[in-house]
């Protein structure tokens, strides 16, 4: 018979090789198509298991304002699409809505949290995923693919998120391989991961930490100053390409 630590060894070597396979499919996939959700969601959810997000969780449990909503379970009142759309226009929740809007997307219901420290992980997880389009908002990013390309930067600079940072290399990888078109109407992934990047950097308080549900109706650009982000937004490579009408329309730009 195998010796028992022979055995646990082999089977840890198995789910290894095992995750491996899996984040190696999903990253085929991504790096073939950026745009493609399924694949990106279980990259996300792959990488999760891993010593790199074990070390990132325990980095933002640190911090006592995230770790202040962690311990409360906050979750405040997501108000539906149509709801938050008809919020003063410029207000956070009138962006977030019509975000919401142009994908057929509805807020994510409240989840449940089992207690101890796998709730704490879950709730982690849970409020990072709800909050994304929020945080789209709040840096004037749009839902295409170079958008999605400055969200990974900044997640993966701000919470140092590993399946960000896989994304994040799965987009510079197709932008070599695909290649742009240098003056056309797309914004360069490149230049929208930088400015990712930068937004991550510059974050005087974390995104995690905020209590969005207080503030549906404050006026976005209070939201960013109090982020410490408002120069940097003003410089939004967005704001200079042909999305700049749809981001304004939705009043991202104001």
């Amino acid at each position: 018979m195998m010796p028992m630590a022979a055995l646990s060894g082999q089977d840890l070597s198995n789910g290894l090789s095992t995750q491996l396979r899996r984040l190696a499919a999903d990253m085929l996939a991504v790096c073939s198509d950026p745009g493609d959700v399924p694949h990106a969601l279980d990259l996300l959810n792959a990488s999760y298991a891993t010593p790199a997000a074990a070390a990132a969780r325990a980095r933002l449990k640190g911090d006592p304002a995230i770790a202040s909503l962690m311990r409360e379970r906050y979750w405040g009142p997501w108000p539906s699409q149509d709801t938050l759309a008809s919020l003063p226009p410029g207000s956070l929740g009138h962006v977030y809505g019509h975000l919401l809007a142009d994908q057929g997307l509805e807020p994510l219901p409240p989840p449940e949290f089992p207690p101890g420290a796998d709730g704490d992980d879950i709730y982690l997880q849970r409020r990072i995923r709800a909050s994304h389009d929020v945080w789209h908002a709040i840096a004037g990013c749009p839902t295409t693919v170079a958008g999605e390309a400055a969200m990974n930067g900044l997640t993966t600079e701000h919470l140092r998120w590993p399946g960000c940072a896989l994304l994040l290399a799965a987009d510079l990888l197709h932008r070599v391989h695909d290649g742009q078109t240098p003056g056309g109407p797309e914004v360069d992934v490149g230049l929208a991961i930088a400015y990712g990047l930068e937004l991550g950097a510059s974050a005087t308080s974390p995104l995690l930490a905020q209590r969005w549900e207080e503030g549906w109706e404050r006026p976005l650009a209070a939201w960013r100053e109090d982020l410490g982000l408002t120069a940097l937004i003003a410089r939004n490579p967005f704001t200079t390409a042909v999305t700049a009408a749809a981001l304004d329309q939705a009043g991202m730009l104001r």
